[in-house]
């Protein structure tokens, strides 16, 4: 078996069990640069990696985390974790920006010592606990991002975005959240403050986007819980959008669905996030009656890089159209990336290039900020 073959069966089992690695990226994700022993990996040369994808080199399980957590790095901040879904005791991941140029990533995959499963387990523990600590003792932040229309620039909404005190990133603490069953303690906060602030600044113009994760979508009885929460103020529910996260799977699509029903009753909107992200996307958007999604920032790798990434997009955005479904592209960061967003006929676009998430200092002034009647 070959990785250099076009087989792409054979590549992802190569890429799997890669290890003691070290690979340069481009802002896109593709390796520029490969070092590292691959002699058992079926690869005479880790420099035939080059021009290949680093989400590549990554499980399935931990691609997605990746994605979303990789791009949420400040210069020269690094993440690290366990990829346990590999080669046999696992691997570890270290993440890096370039300090020197942030549009660089430079990766280390080395095989994890026989303990790093026990560690692993202790590190969720630890994030679960720092999570719940947050959010019992008031400790939790919300950042803004616009959300504009791809062709004229012009602000739809904000995406309210959860922060935790002395985290450079979220999505650790969120996905132990998720694994510990504290999930729905957050999107109840972070969807009552939101429909408190919607209610305090009556502007017709103002609209917000908060998420929600798709464990909580799996529980009607939290999904009530959110209806009244926002039945209990005062403002046009087509200002509120609800983005659904694909960090947990959706196992039960039938009560997704209705739950999706319930919150499109009451009349917000209903969107999925990290469209693309995960392999049940298309399932999603089959299943789930909803009003958007939000492509996945990989659609937008390197068009020579992407070519299937693009059409896929393209596709996908015109059956929206067709549906009257609305399409975000995330991750813009350059001119050229809008104009392959208006290219592939995507409605809004979000990135740097329009904002970065800025803390917003007021979003909790009349919502809750920490947990109380959803305790």
């Amino acid at each position: 078996m070959s990785a250099t073959t076009g087989d792409g069966t054979g590549f992802r089992d190569f890429a799997y069990a890669a290890a003691d690695l070290m690979v340069a990226t481009d802002a896109g994700g593709r390796i520029i640069q490969a070092e590292g022993d691959a002699s058992l990996l079926f690869h005479p040369s880790s420099d035939r990696l080059i021009g290949r994808n680093a989400i590549d080199l990554i499980s399935g399980a931990e691609s997605s985390r990746l994605r979303e957590d990789l791009w949420s790095l400040g210069p020269g901040r690094r993440l690290s974790w366990e990829d346990p879904g590999s080669i046999e005791g696992g691997r570890r991941i270290v993440a890096q920006r370039s300090p020197a140029s942030p549009n660089s990533f430079n990766f280390m995959i080395s095989r994890a010592p026989a303990s790093a499963r026990i560690r692993a387990e202790k590190a969720e523990e630890l994030l679960a606990e720092r999570f719940r600590d947050a959010v019992m003792n008031g400790r939790l932040m919300a950042a803004r991002q616009p959300v504009v229309e791809t062709r004229s620039g012009v602000i739809s909404h904000f995406e309210v975005l959860a922060r935790f005190n002395g985290e450079d990133s979220p999505v650790g603490m969120i996905m132990a959240a998720e694994k510990s069953g504290q999930i729905a303690h957050l999107d109840y906060i972070m969807v009552t403050a939101a429909a408190a602030q919607l209610e305090n600044r009556p502007d017709p113009n103002y609209r917000l986007a908060v998420n929600i994760s798709g464990e909580s979508l799996q529980r009607l009885d939290v999904i009530r819980e959110l209806c009244a929460a926002i039945s209990g103020h005062t403002f046009a529910r087509n200002r509120l959008i609800i983005e659904v996260t694909e960090s947990a799977q959706i196992s039960d699509i039938e009560t997704a669905a209705r739950a999706v029903t319930l919150l499109r009753a009451i009349g917000v909107g209903v969107s999925l996030d990290d469209f693309g992200a995960g392999s049940a996307s298309f399932g999603y958007l089959r299943a789930l009656d909803v009003d958007g999604l939000k492509f996945d920032g990989s659609f937008l790798q390197p068009s020579e890089t992407n070519r299937r990434g693009l059409a896929l997009m393209r596709s996908v955005a015109r059956m929206c159209a067709e549906l009257g479904i609305a399409s975000v592209g995330e991750r813009i960061e350059t001119e050229a990336d809008r104009n392959l967003l208006i290219e592939a006929g995507v409605n809004y676009a979000q990135g740097y290039l329009y904002g970065r998430p800025i803390i917003d200092d007021d979003f909790f002034a009349r919502g809750p900020r920490a947990l109380r009647t959803a305790a």
